[in-house]
């Protein structure tokens, strides 16, 4: 059976899931990197890590193995369509500019331990 949607119900369908999965990061600080914010899951994991302090791009990393993948292979989108339903959730669930680009971060994060209080 072949389902259509359109594009609006899949993007409410693609945040959903993402609230459902990655709506709770918590964004945490360092000292050493002192102009960025980390959104961190229970375990502590970076999901994402956003410069906020750059004036020509505001770009948020995220994680490929956790969400970028998951989108593409659950949802069957494109890297544009996943980068464009992103953003809108990353406006609406962490109150982020409408000028922040998320990418796809295919390398993986540095641990960090020692968080800032």
């Amino acid at each position: 059976m072949d389902i259509q949607v359109n594009r609006h119900q899949l993007e409410r369908v693609v945040i959903k899931w993402l609230n459902q999965h990655y709506g709770n990061l918590t964004p945490k600080k360092h000292t050493n990197v002192p102009r960025t914010i980390f959104f961190v899951n229970s375990k502590n994991e970076i999901i994402m890590e956003y410069d906020y302090f750059l004036k020509n791009s505001k770009d948020i990393l995220v994680d490929n193995e956790h969400i970028w993948s998951k989108l593409q292979s659950i949802f069957h989108l494109k890297y544009l369509e996943v980068q464009s339903i992103i953003k809108v959730w990353l406006k609406d669930t962490y109150r982020l500019e409408d000028d922040v680009r998320p990418l796809k971060n295919d390398w993986g994060f540095d641990t960090i331990t020692d968080w800032d209080s």
